[in-house]
Order: C-alpha cells, then structure tokens, then sequence
C-alpha cells in the first residue's frame, strides 16, 4: 500500500522533529508559540500512507504529537541525524495503529 513512501514519511518525520525541536526550544525562551507554526506535516503523512478520514483519529494526531515532543529530548545537530530513529519509531507505531 504505502511501503514505496516509507523512507520518504520516515523522512518527512524527521524534518519534522528536527523543526520541532527549534520551536520547543524557541518557545522554552519565551520567543515563539508552537501553535502559530505548525507545518501540517501529518496531513502529508496521511496522504501518502493512503488513510481514509474514517481512519484518522484523535488517537493518531496524539501519537504523532507525543513523538514530536520527544524531540527535545535529543541533541540539536544540523542534519538532524540524532533524530532518525525517534522518526523510524514514529512511522512504526503510526504504521501499526493504522493497520489495527
């Protein structure tokens, strides 16, 4: 079904833990709401694992959610690299939630 798109949702996840990382960090000091810049990214992601709007849920947008605020949790580096398993972790857990 969506297997083709793996590694692009495993990287459109980890551009968006890495942006994630900037806004929570930003937002720590006091100079951005995350509210106000939020990419939308797990829209593309629904789209490209081919979920039907039936299919999405609370559930799911929780999950994605919990996973982006992980990623203060890790180093900052420029390629974001340290990221790449938290990002192959979240596709898996959204993988397995769709398909239950």
């Amino acid at each position: 079904m969506y297997k083709q798109n793996e590694q692009l949702i495993i990287d459109l996840i980890q551009q968006d833990l890495k942006h994630c990382q900037l806004i929570y960090g930003l937002e720590q000091l006091g100079l951005s709401s995350s509210s106000m810049h939020h990419l939308e990214i797990l829209e593309i992601i629904y789209q490209l694992m081919d979920i039907s709007h039936e299919k999405r849920n609370d559930y799911l947008s929780e999950t994605y959610a919990s996973f982006m605020s992980m990623a203060i949790n890790y180093e900052i580096t420029s390629n974001g690299e340290t990221l790449k398993v938290l990002a192959e972790d979240c596709y898996y857990r959204l993988k397995y939630l769709v398909e239950l």
